[in-house]
């Protein structure tokens, strides 16, 4: 099996997917194991010894309780979990161009769940092999209104926003250019990031001694309030 990727943890709310990717998965050589949601996925994972963690995780990125992306930034904080090899999933088109640690990739979600299962084989025999995690990156964090603004925007946009708040988060715990196409330092008395893309615009706060970033402003352009 691709990089040895025997056991895989699949995150999916939906009763039929989830079924049908297990038993495919099943039948493709994987051992399946399965959750319907974020907290159930880090309560799982939480309350077994490493050895009986899965290789592989399969993640959809629409959950309830925890979503995807949220799931996804506890792992990366979580010293016990961060080995953790995640695969995302989702109906929305286009791939985030932007990588991040301990993702190994993004699955459109075809119409039938065994062409998803032939996707994910494929693509863990494209995959290089495994290299050692890098320092543990900054805990990001999401007020409510912050998180209230993100969820209104198209799919598309805030999967890409999302994308990009992780990789700050990952990137401050490393170098930390001080300005990029989608990343800048704002000259202020408290350490503040911005981050742009797809013309939103999120403030984060640096709390170094914390680790954290606290995104306190999100800038939505007008085109985007109503879609």
């Amino acid at each position: 099996m691709a990089l040895g990727v025997r056991h895989l943890l699949l995150v999916e709310d939906d009763r039929t997917w989830r079924e049908g990717v297990g038993r495919a998965a099943s039948e493709a050589g994987f051992r399946v194991s399965s959750v319907s949601d974020g907290a159930e996925a880090l309560h799982w994972l939480r309350h077994r010894p490493r050895a009986q963690h899965p290789d592989l995780i399969l993640l959809d990125l629409v959950l309830p309780r925890l979503d995807g992306w949220e799931l996804y930034g506890q792992l990366r904080t979580d010293a016990r979990l961060r080995h953790l090899t995640v695969m995302m999933m989702s109906t929305g088109s286009g791939t985030p161009d932007v990588p991040l640690q301990g993702v190994a990739g993004f699955l459109h979600k075809p119409p039938r769940p065994e062409a998803l299962v032939e996707e994910l084989a494929e693509r863990l025999r494209q995959l290089p092999g495994r290299q050692e995690p890098p320092r543990m990156p900054y805990s990001l964090r999401l007020p409510d209104e912050s998180l209230y603004a993100l969820h209104a925007l198209p799919a598309p946009v805030r999967h890409a926003v999302r994308v990009h708040l992780l990789h700050a988060a990952e990137l401050s715990a490393t170098e930390l250019p001080l300005a990029s196409s989608w990343l800048m330092a704002l000259h202020s008395e408290q350490p503040l990031l911005l981050v742009t893309v797809e013309g939103v615009r999120v403030v984060l706060e640096v709390d170094d001694a914390a680790c954290t970033l606290t995104a306190s402003m999100v800038i939505v352009p007008g085109h985007l309030r109503y879609s």
